[in-house]
């Protein structure tokens, strides 16, 4: 019953579609109030009052920087809660009013982990490699696979390190992929430090102004055992070898 209750009151605080809408502004990444009164369209007072009752309900933190306070969700599973009620009301994952340019098809983040071409490549190039479960549907939980060892360490990522989190999160899951209909791509802990390890190794790279992320000629060469080389040349110019 404490749950239900839980859930239930989870349930009334995204009943307001000003609320729901902040959630989906800071899956994108940390805003200011400012920022957030911009997006929603709704008045200063009216976005702080709902900014503190998600506070309050741990839905979001506030981190003060310099004389303002930017605003970033809880934690991923707020995010995932998020993508899985647009799933649940739109069949899928993100609504179409997102720009789907070329560069956040090919690759972007989806909260922390890779999604666009080169996500979905990076799941079924796992699947191939028996490193991970292969999912049936769409938000079907994955497991490792009788070679996840072997080729996370070809990555150069320590599974058992990965699976010290410290959170109740999943270990790996199918995300839907809203560019790649029909597609998922690996959500969860481990779709996570996949993400944060590429982007340490100098494997991808960035974009300070939207989502979007490349593949860089040292990736490419990196994960072309993964993803082959229909996968790197899926995901834009970056992956292409540099010339001798």
């Amino acid at each position: 019953m404490d749950d239900i209750k839980a859930a239930a009151e989870i349930a009334r605080l995204l009943a307001d579609p000003v609320r729901l809408t902040i959630l989906h502004f800071l899956t994108w990444g940390p805003a200011s109030v400012a920022e957030l009164v911009a997006l929603t369209g709704a008045s200063q007072p009216n976005v702080s009052n709902h900014l503190k009752l998600l506070r309050e309900r741990g839905m979001v933190l506030g981190d003060k920087t310099g004389r303002q306070i930017v605003y970033r969700l809880a934690s991923p599973a707020v995010a995932e809660l998020f993508n899985a009620l647009s799933w649940a009301a739109l069949g899928k994952a993100e609504p179409a009013s997102l720009p789907a340019t070329g560069a956040l098809v090919q690759a972007r983040t989806c909260y922390d982990h890779l999604a666009g071409r080169l996500g979905v490549a990076l799941l079924q190039g796992l699947v191939a490699a028996r490193a991970i479960t292969e999912p049936r549907e769409a938000w079907d939980t994955i497991e490792p696979g009788p070679s996840a060892d072997g080729v996370l360490q070809r990555l150069g990522i320590d599974l058992d390190e990965a699976g010290r989190d410290g959170t109740r999160r999943r270990f790996a899951f199918a995300c839907p992929d809203w560019s790649e209909h029909g597609h998922s791509h690996l959500g969860g802990l481990l779709g996570a430090v996949l993400c944060e390890h590429c982007r340490k190794a100098g494997w991808i790279e960035r974009n300070a102004a939207t989502r979007a992320v490349q593949l860089t000629p040292s990736g490419a060469d990196a994960l072309e055992w993964l993803i082959g080389r229909d996968g790197r040349s899926a995901v834009g110019e970056g992956a292409r070898t540099r010339a001798p």
